[in-house]
């Protein structure tokens, strides 16, 4: 990657240490009981238990994202591809490919075509070690022995897995790249973007949609970041970011529920959807998760977990040609 100067470097180094600060807060949920994944250990060097409120988050933002992949996966029809850009040390793959992400106790594997995942060349350098080094990792991709590394170790392409290192700011080289490692402009396919988007500017973030509208024949995107810059708590909450160099670049363009679900209907998406953490948990969350949840740690804070929850949203939207049926019934469920 060319960095511009100094302080581009400085900025994108703190970016990629997000990642491991969702990593460790993965582990820590994970280790707690509130989430099952035996896979993301593998990525963290210092495990460190996170407070309950994070804990909580971590929990919702997982169970959110992955309903709307499980579902996808199972919708009926070809195969699927998944595109997860910024994934950073995301086991997602690793826990479908072992049935524990599954849809209704249905193994989702073999409806995938195959799973992509982009982010900085440092950190898919990382994780592409660490894949081919770890046998319960590696075990799981199909035709491993065959999978190739590339670039210099920055890319990992296997026959269903692909890892693609670059700067999701420079997306046409990003896009040519994934289109080279197989992706397919017609299958169903969905995209993610957890607490990526909202890292580079509004015109980035509008480039990826837009090419994504104008080339993708069915697709679907599943976005999860902050909103509400404007109140006490968000006004605190990019003081404290700003306080470690962390800036929201997309925060103001899409502030809230209503311009979330906008970025995607004014190009023209038939259909989007946006929830913030809070109306995840009252009402689509299992009252069973709840009371397993309460039983896990004891959560006093109550009133900064319902601030928090507020200034989180899950953002989803459908584009498809063929399959627009199948696509709009995806929808995180109420119970």
């Amino acid at each position: 990657m060319n960095f511009l100067d100094d302080e581009v470097e400085t900025s994108d180094d703190i970016v990629r240490g997000t990642n491991d600060d969702a990593t460790v807060s993965r582990l820590s949920a994970v280790s707690l009981g509130y989430v099952q994944d035996p896979f993301v250990k593998l990525f963290v060097k210092k495990p460190t238990r996170r407070s309950p409120i994070i804990n909580r988050g971590t929990f919702i933002r997982s169970y959110a994202i992955d309903s709307i992949v499980s579902q996808f996966l199972n919708m009926p029809g070809p195969k699927k591809q998944i595109v997860a850009l910024g994934a950073g040390f995301d086991t997602r793959y690793f826990n479908i490919k072992a049935g524990i992400l599954n849809h209704d106790g249905n193994a989702l594997s073999e409806n995938l075509s195959k799973y992509f995942e982009v982010d900085f060349s440092e950190i898919t350098m990382k994780k592409a070690m660490t894949i081919k080094r770890r046998k319960e990792l590696c075990s799981l991709m199909a035709k491993a022995d065959q999978t190739k590394i590339g670039r210099g170790g920055m890319d990992l392409l296997g026959e269903d897995y692909c890892l693609v290192g670059g700067d999701l700011r420079n997306w046409l080289d990003i896009a040519s790249r994934l289109l080279e490692a197989g992706l397919d402009l017609e299958l169903p396919t969905l995209f993610l973007s957890e607490c990526v988007f909202i890292y580079i500017t509004p015109e980035e973030s509008n480039t990826i949609l837009k090419w994504i509208t104008e080339n993708m024949k069915n697709t679907m995107f599943a976005l999860y970041e902050q909103i509400k810059p404007d109140d006490a708590f968000g006004k605190m909450m990019i003081r404290n970011l700003k306080s470690r160099n962390i800036e929201l670049k997309g925060l103001q363009a899409f502030p809230d529920l209503t311009h979330q679900e906008k970025r995607f209907k004014d190009l023209g998406w038939e259909n989007a959807t946006a929830v913030d953490m809070n109306t995840i948990h009252d009402k689509y969350l299992d009252r069973s998760d709840i009371l397993r949840m309460s039983k896990l740690e004891i959560l006093d804070e109550l009133e900064e977990w319902h601030l928090l929850a507020a200034h989180y949203c899950v953002a989803w939207a459908v584009h498809s040609t063929d399959f627009s049926q199948e696509f709009n019934a995806v929808q995180l469920q109420s119970q």
